[in-house]
């Protein structure tokens, strides 16, 4: 289960990242946005058209696209003391067009918390669900489930963990990187079996029998860890990308 985009940016810690400007806080726009693409490539912003009043203030707007979702957001074109100005120029509208990208970037939960007046991003949550969930991963022993459930909670981790019983916090952790470790030694054996058809020079029948060995999930992290030059012969052997 893969997390939302409000679940993956609003956890950020944007402080390293504050700008003041007089009283207010701003967060550097070239950071956030490079913290947007890095997780959602296909993010793209659009400056709508600006509206100029009758008493020469501007307002302009900024709209963005993740994963098919869309957001506007507007701001007037401002001074340091946060009032608006009378016919601005030219650098006091592309200011205020990267702070509104911000904003609006704050709709989409990266960096909402500055907006609030809070200083740190609120904690991540964990439900029973997600903790009765991941007792049953490691009972049974599902490591590749509980690697695919452990990327997808990402900082909600710490809190699961502190949801075990008293006197067994320690022992649950240990259990949990137990589990985990398993598929982490079968991605390494596999990949040290493909590198080594690789070194022999073996013909593409045995990178192809290698790949279909592979359940879905194992397909899914083992095409991962690949190195370049092995990912390009795997690809050419089973002729699909990875």
């Amino acid at each position: 289960m893969s997390k939302s985009i409000w679940e993956t940016l609003s956890t950020i810690d944007c402080s390293e990242h504050i700008e003041k400007k007089g009283q207010f806080s701003y967060l550097a726009w070239t950071w956030a946005w490079a913290m947007v693409k890095d997780n959602y490539s296909d993010a793209e912003y659009v400056l709508e058209d600006d509206i100029v009043y009758p008493d020469g203030t501007m307002e302009v707007r900024v709209s963005v696209s993740i994963l098919g979702l869309c957001h506007t957001m507007w701001l007037p074109v401002l001074d340091f003391k946060n009032k608006a100005i009378q016919n601005p120029n030219a650098f006091d509208i592309n200011s205020a067009r990267m702070r509104c990208l911000v904003k609006c970037l704050a709709m989409f939960g990266l960096g909402h918390y500055i907006y609030a007046g809070e200083s740190l991003p609120a904690p991540p949550v964990a439900s029973q669900e997600d903790y009765e969930e991941l007792v049953s991963l490691v009972a049974q022993e599902k490591s590749w489930e509980l690697r695919d459930f452990v990327i997808a909670q990402g900082d909600k981790m710490d809190t699961l963990f502190n949801m075990a019983p008293q006197g067994k916090k320690s022992k649950f952790k240990g259990d949990v990187r137990r589990v985990y470790a398993v598929s982490n030694d079968f991605i390494k054996q596999w990949i040290g079996v493909v590198d080594g058809y690789i070194e022999d020079g073996a013909s593409s029948d045995n990178l192809t029998e290698c790949w279909a060995e592979l359940s879905d999930i194992e397909k899914k992290y083992c095409g991962m860890a690949l190195s370049e030059v092995a990912r390009s012969q795997m690809e050419e052997a089973i002729g699909e990308k990875l």
